[in-house]
């Protein structure tokens, strides 16, 4: 299926696409080493997320009404849109609403930009694909450094632990909010610090560049074929993962570690991903092995690039 242009017609419509993507991603079965509908982790359970999707819709929804009511030009600047303050307020009530820990800042961080400017199309009817391209960098880049200040905040809140290894503006050291706001450090300034260390930093530096241009085309490619979206889902988060290391695992377990997922996820595709009985049977016991670890080996930030994904893809018209 080309991709060609947004269809969603109201804040309403990416409000339900928002909170779709996330149950979605939750629920893809069985996605290797992530919690999901048969799989939990000691301290963290599937209705855990479950609570933690349900809290941070009414966070998204008022969001994205903001960012309508606010945005009149492509050509203004789009530093009122609030990005840190909407990471923070979100993760408060995520970690508010469940006793699983952080379950979902990745989801948070990975879907405000897209939903921000997927908002910013609908109002200024501006919904080709290189229109929400171009936007979702003009939303970054005019971040500001109190979206920064807010990121922190919200880190804090959750405990995930920091960006990887950032040393001078390290999450931990109380100094690194007055070096922030000195050396005017931004949105997109102090995740292209943190680019090589985390995926998600990578993704805002890079304009969004891996879910964009190979997940979303992976994913409708993928499900015009098979037709089936949990085998779409899995098989796209096998196809991130054989081809980026996940640097949450490489911050809990080392980069060896990272490297010998990636390899597994790499052969299940060669077979033919889940929709083979072949790399079904393989996903199943990496699913397995994977759990063996109680979420050390989790692919987890894979997982939230998933769940930009899908975001875009039903934006994007698909339906199942």
């Amino acid at each position: 299926m080309p991709i060609k242009a947004i269809v969603t017609q109201s804040v309403d419509d990416l409000v339900r696409c928002i909170n779709l993507s996330s149950l979605l991603e939750l629920s893809g079965w069985p996605k290797p080493g992530n919690v999901h509908r048969t799989k939990n982790f000691p301290n963290t359970r599937f209705e855990h997320f479950l609570a933690g999707i349900a809290a941070i819709q009414p966070n998204f929804k008022g969001f994205c009404e903001t960012v309508y009511n606010s945005v009149k030009s492509e050509k203004e600047s789009f530093s009122s849109i609030e990005l840190g303050l909407f990471f923070k307020e979100s993760a408060n009530q995520m970690m508010k609403w469940q006793s699983g820990g952080n379950v979902l800042l990745g989801h948070i961080l990975i879907l405000a930009p897209l939903a921000a400017a997927a908002t910013i199309c609908l109002k200024l009817n501006m919904k080709k694909i290189e229109n929400f391209e171009s936007i979702i960098k003009k939303v970054i880049e005019d971040a500001t450094v109190k979206d920064t200040v807010n990121l922190y905040d919200a880190i804090k809140i959750c405990n995930p632990g920091g960006l990887g290894n950032i040393e001078k503006y390290d999450i931990n050291d109380e100094k690194s909010y007055k070096d922030i706001i000195n050396d005017n450090i931004n949105l997109k300034k102090i995740f292209e610090l943190s680019k090589e260390y985390d995926l998600i930093s990578n993704e805002y530096a890079s304009g969004f560049n891996t879910i964009l241009k190979e997940g979303l085309p992976y994913f409708f490619d993928t499900y015009d074929k098979c037709k089936d979206i949990n085998s779409t889902i899995v098989d796209t988060y096998l196809k991130l993962l054989s081809t980026h290391l996940d640097t949450l695992i490489i911050r809990k377990a080392g980069k060896e570690a990272a490297l010998n997922v990636s390899k597994i996820a790499s052969d299940i595709i060669k077979y033919g991903g889940i929709t083979t009985k072949k790399g079904l049977n393989l996903t199943v016991k990496f699913d397995k092995e994977l759990h063996k670890q109680n979420g050390k080996l989790n692919p987890g930030t894979i997982a939230d690039l998933v769940a930009g994904t899908i975001f875009c893809v039903l934006i994007f018209g698909l339906k199942f």
